[in-house]
């Protein structure tokens, strides 16, 4: 296939989901600007929640798919309940700090990992098993977490916009380096970055990948008035930063079980956790910049 096609396909596939999102991210502010999902139970973003939950099911099978190329038996039917309940923590858990609801959901899943591996495996593959385990529901539920806490911090906002902007805000910067990355360095890419891990990455596809992110802050800071330009332009660079590692995690795990892409839902892009890899990884310092910044 031609390099053309590829891109073509890339570009079709690519605006076709940020449509859809668009539109899921438009009605759940909606929902929650127009107080249907504000009741006794603050249940703003619960239309996001469902949709994340959804995908990150896919991914946790996805993941789960890949250990079990390398011989890794991971409790799914355990990671999947436990994603959710860390996704719809914020929700049911509100007289307890999150330290404690988290505390009691990660150290439960490890003891019901562990009492599962010794019924069923006893000691064999016992480390790689509960570390497949843990691995899965530390990278996608507590990413998960995060990404709903980002949608969370608008929740008090009027209008549809001030319910979704620091969501939108954040989306857009990661695959902003997403985006440019990949073109950047198609076209311009010359010095591999790590080529042992991901040899289709450049040092030049990095840098194009900061840029453009660094340019959709600026454009949320210049018309969306969230934060000044300055503090944009640093939270673009660490998001796509953080972002890029986090790409470069999935990478690592694809390489080891020997598969280029973690699946094929969706043409040129692979599968769930081929889209949610640096959104994941880049979340938790996302969250951290923003929440400083509407507390203000």
């Amino acid at each position: 296939m031609g390099l053309q096609s590829v891109v073509a396909k890339r570009v079709f596939f690519g605006a076709v989901m940020i449509l859809a999102l668009g539109a899921i991210l438009t009605v759940d502010g909606w929902l929650s600007a127009q107080g249907y999902c504000i009741s006794s139970d603050k249940l703003c973003g619960i239309g996001f929640v469902l949709l994340l939950a959804v995908v990150l099911g896919l991914g946790a099978e996805e993941l789960s798919r890949m250990m079990r190329a390398k011989g890794t038996e991971p409790v799914v039917w355990l990671i999947i309940p436990t994603i959710v309940l860390l996704l719809t923590q914020p929700f049911w858990c509100r007289e307890t700090s999150h330290s404690v609801c988290w505390a009691v959901i990660l150290f439960g899943s490890l003891l019901t990992a562990a009492l599962v591996q010794g019924i069923k495996y006893r000691t064999k593959n016992t480390l790689a098993n509960l570390s497949g385990s843990c691995l899965s529901i530390v990278y996608l539920g507590v990413g998960g977490w995060f990404l709903v806490a980002i949608r969370l911090i608008g929740g008090s906002e009027p209008g549809i916009w001030g319910q979704i902007a620091p969501l939108v805000m954040f989306l857009t910067c990661v695959k902003s380096c997403d985006i440019g990355a990949y073109f950047t360095g198609r076209f311009l890419g010359r010095h591999k970055m790590i080529p042992s891990i991901s040899p289709g990455k450049t040092w030049e596809g990095l840098i194009g990948g900061i840029v453009l992110a660094v340019i959709a802050a600026s454009l949320f800071a210049c018309f969306a008035d969230i934060m000044g330009y300055a503090r944009a332009a640093t939270f673009g660079v660490a998001v796509a930063v953080s972002g890029q590692l986090g790409d470069l995690l999935e990478s690592m795990l694809k390489r080891d079980a020997g598969s280029k892409d973690s699946a094929s839902l969706v043409p040129e892009f692979g599968g769930v956790l081929d889209l949610l890899d640096s959104p994941l990884a880049a979340a938790p310092i996302a969250y951290i910049v923003l929440a400083i910044e509407f507390s203000r």
